[in-house]
């Protein structure tokens, strides 16, 4: 079990500049040290041997970072990617050093396969989080030394302690060192090949092994990188547990990183190990710009490329906010990579989105001057909270990402808007009446019905009526009219009101009072069908009591009725309500004609359709269309005649 260290002092977002131009930040080392800590967000510049914490640090939040510790004059970083660890560097002989956790460590007390242990130094990181973690050396590690000048044999080594040993750790030596550049004998970074608990050793250092660690063997493809995401997968074939990181690079630029850990059956299926090696990331909206981009990705420590890499992206955005006065704001855009495609546009006031609206209304005007469908038009009604008589400045960027449209950025100045209108009438199937904004005639306005503070539905007051253009009320295009919404209707009392969209402001005759009937909740079955009869149920669950009349079609003709209330003692046992639910209806002449009759069962007066297992056919024989006579009948003969006419 490691130590746990009591923090008596914290640092976060350290900003290296203001420490002067030598700037060692020294902590306790021992019994309960001092731990300088660093946000999640936390960029370090400058960092050297005259620039580093001599003590312990520790890294809140998950990602990659670079540890900034030294010792002795000495920046010697290790580099972790758990939440919560944190770690010191010891320039020190582990044979005789201590740490309040345990020591001293003796380098000849060791797995057999290791033939060296560093005596030079050690890391001592702790954390109860899983991390891959990576070391460094310098020249004063003499690593040429230690591996007798053979990179490969050297490795990661951890301290356990209930065995007082030292042992491998599976690792591989950095292509790319941790702080930049090729690893070399006198400098460089190793990394362990897969996540460790820290806390299952006490220290770290470097050793060299008795035979040369298994190089890693990476296999990947970069699949798809457009202006939604980045995909693909990597693995390592020599180590297919090994959850690998990878950078994503923008030409020489790592603009992001992630783990290739997400399991893919297709992979699996195709043989390539476990199957959990893909990674996915949303192309980052700074990217999306208008500018072509070299996107690749790359094995973090490594100089190995994706296959695929790189490719080629330009979201290229275009259009024009064109006009922007106090009713409307127009424009076009358009995605010159996806003609085709509608996207949602932002409208900004200074960073603040106010509004949001999908280019696609149809422009003849840019369809004539060749560009694309013409389906890239605008139109975004000028919020009510904008009109408060103060310059507003406004713009429009493209959803997702930074591209601000051309014409950006428009100034304007509108009053308040002067609001009248009426409520005149609420029942159970409609809600009407008019509103509109006195100084802004030609804005239509979204009106809302609301319930205390419930907006139970919205309409747009754009409906011409005569008897407003008669009180010169505009051009009077200001009615609404819309259904009541069925949630309303559940027999209650209810006080409903009209209320202009995005303000305070009531419409007079507000609130009116409606109470309607819940509509029936329906539920039944068709069973059968044949040369007799059809049957079935239907019910209401929520007017138990109630019997409805059932219709029998074909298409859209109603060729018969009946009332469903026949006792099914069946339904009774179920628990559908009081069992009178059944029909039985006999089959009309007129659908027995020998042809095949698609059948279908409705309840009168609605939509609902009862349900059946399978559709419902009949083809029965015509009933025969009989005439004749019975013409004589004497002592000697019975005469007459008789015929079938459809047959």
């Amino acid at each position: 079990m490691k130590k746990f260290y009591f923090i008596i002092f914290l640092l976060s977002c350290i900003s290296w500049m203001s420490y002067g131009q030598n700037a060692i930040i020294v902590t306790e080392r021992s019994g309960a040290g001092g731990i300088v800590s660093f946000s999640p967000n936390s960029k370090l510049t400058g960092i050297s041997d005259q620039r580093f914490v001599d003590g312990y640090v520790k890294k809140n939040g998950a990602g990659h970072f670079v540890f900034p510790v030294g010792d002795n004059g000495s920046y010697r970083p290790f580099a972790a990617e758990a939440d919560g660890t944190v770690g010191a560097y010891f320039q020190e002989d582990p044979n005789i050093a201590s740490v309040p956790g345990g020591g001293p460590f003796s380098v000849s007390s060791k797995d057999a396969v290791i033939s060296t242990v560093s005596n030079k130094e050690f890391w001592d990181i702790w954390g109860t989080n899983a991390t891959r973690l990576t070391l460094s050396w310098n020249a004063q590690s003499d690593v040429a030394n230690l591996t007798g000048n053979s990179l490969p044999n050297l490795s990661i080594v951890g301290w356990n302690q209930t065995l007082s040993r030292w042992e491998k750790i599976a690792s591989a030596v950095d292509e790319v060192n941790v702080l930049g550049g090729s690893s070399t004998l006198t400098s460089g970074s190793i990394t362990t090949i897969q996540n460790i608990v820290p806390e299952l050793y006490n220290v770290y250092t470097l050793a060299s092994l008795n035979v040369v660690s298994t190089p890693v063997n990476y296999s990947g493809v970069l699949e798809v990188a457009n202006c939604n995401e980045i995909k693909g997968y990597i693995w390592d074939k020599s180590y297919p547990d090994a959850v690998l990181t990878v950078e994503f690079l923008n030409g020489s630029t790592v603009f992001a990183t992630a783990q290739a850990n997400t399991f893919r059956a297709d992979l699996q299926s195709a043989g390539i190990g476990t199957g959990k090696y893909g990674f996915a990331i949303p192309m980052p909206a700074d990217l999306i710009d208008g500018q072509a981009k070299q996107i690749s990705v790359r094995v973090r420590g490594s100089n190995y490329l994706l296959t695929g890499s790189p490719i080629t992206v330009n979201c290229a955005y275009e259009g024009s906010l064109e006009i922007a006065d106090c009713n409307t704001l127009k424009g076009w855009a358009m995605d010159r990579n996806k003609p085709d495609s509608a996207f949602t546009l932002e409208l900004l006031e200074g960073t603040t989105v106010r509004a949001t609206v999908v280019a696609n209304l149809y422009r003849e005007d840019l369809k004539n001057a060749g560009t694309g469908t013409g389906n890239y038009g605008f139109e975004i009604p000028v919020p009510n909270s904008l009109k408060t008589g103060k310059p507003v400045q406004l713009s429009i960027r493209v959803k997702g990402t930074t591209y601000i449209l051309p014409g950006s950025i428009k100034t304007i100045t509108c009053g308040a808007p002067q609001y009248y209108g009426s409520f005149e009438l609420v029942d159970c199937n409609t809600v009407y009446g008019w509103a509109w904004a006195g100084n802004y005639p030609d804005l239509p306005l979204t009106v809302e019905l609301v319930e205390g503070n419930i907006v139970h539905a919205t309409g747009v007051a754009n409906i011409y009526r005569q008897y407003l253009k008669d009180y010169n009320i505009g051009n009077g295009k200001y009615g609404f009219s819309f259904p009541l919404p069925t949630s309303l209707k559940n027999g209650q009392a209810r006080q409903l009101s009209i209320r202009v969209q995005g303000t305070t402001y009531i419409l007079p005759n507000s609130p009116r009072s409606v109470t309607c009937a819940a509509p029936p909740q329906f539920a039944g079955k068709f069973e059968t069908a044949d040369c007799n009869s059809v049957q079935g149920w239907a019910w209401a669950s929520n007017y138990p009591d109630s019997s409805f009349t059932v219709e029998l079609m074909e298409g859209s003709t109603v060729y018969a009725t009946g009332v469903a209330k026949v006792y099914r003692a069946d339904l009774k046992a179920a628990g559908t309500g009081t069992g009178y639910y059944g029909f039985d209806i006999p089959l009309p002449s007129a659908l027995k004609s020998g042809q095949a009759r698609q059948l279908s069962v409705r309840i009168k007066g609605s939509t609902y359709v009862l349900p059946v297992t399978a559709p419902k056919s009949v083809t029965c024989a015509a009933i025969p269309q009989y005439y004749g006579s019975f013409e004589v009948a004497d002592c000697n003969l019975i005469q007459g005649w008789a015929w079938a006419s459809n047959y």
